[in-house]
């Protein structure tokens, strides 16, 4: 937490932290050398590396090490692959604004610990409601950036009063909703695309849980 936010109540406009901007860079360079890249490497590279249930049940049916290693190298990496340009600005745009205020609150390592959590959990809950034996291919920092979201809303929650979060909590999972489970989601996924709207709240829920089992373990024990 740093004294901007303290002591103001606000922090410098393009200031952003360490954690936050690495990923946001992580996420248009990658998103940058596909986009240049071969038909071959590209379908390769969202074939292995994307989070795909279908793949993942069949190594829970035969365990293995390299399996268990697939499937957290699979759990990061969908986070960082985008189905165009809108999709991946939508994300880097969000996580620059929640991002930014969830890492100043909590710093950079709780602040990822958060991120990669709320982005595991929209994939495995995807998992559980993937239909059997179809083709699903979850890519895409949503999950995690919606986990941003929930943090900053607590974030914001002493300035704005518990009202006014839950206001703007209401407003963005029924606007998350309204996209993702109607046919207006076809409009931000593109063609042959599908908004995961359940990963979405299952990231959102996490990343509230987490921000607020953060202030509980920040707060001062009496002996």
């Amino acid at each position: 937490m740093t004294d901007d936010y303290d002591n103001r109540g606000r922090v410098p406009a393009f200031n952003v932290p360490p954690a936050t901007l690495y990923l946001v860079v992580a996420i248009l360079g990658l998103h940058i050398l596909l986009s240049v890249t071969t038909d071959a490497t590209l379908n390769w590279a969202y074939g292995y590396f994307a989070f795909r249930p279908a793949i993942v049940a069949a190594i829970l049916d035969a365990p293995s090490v390299e399996g268990a290693l697939h499937i957290l190298l699979t759990l990061c990496s969908h986070l960082f692959l985008h189905h165009d340009w809108t999709h991946m600005a939508l994300n880097a745009g969000m996580l620059l604004a929640f991002g930014s205020l969830s890492e100043r609150r909590f710093g950079a390592l709780r602040f990822l610990i958060l991120y990669f959590l709320a982005g595991w959990a929209g994939a495995w809950i995807e998992y559980l409601i993937a239909p059997p034996f179809e083709n699903v291919i979850l890519y895409g920092a949503s999950a995690a950036v919606f986990g941003a979201m929930g943090a900053a809303m607590i974030v914001l929650a002493p300035r704005y009063g518990v009202r006014g979060v839950v206001i703007m909590i209401a407003v963005l999972l029924g606007l998350n909703i309204v996209i993702g489970a109607t046919p207006l989601g076809a409009l931000f996924a593109g063609a042959g695309a599908e908004i995961a709207w359940v990963a979405h709240m299952a990231g959102f829920a996490v990343g509230v849980i987490v921000a607020l089992l953060y202030l509980l373990l920040e707060r001062p024990r009496r002996a």
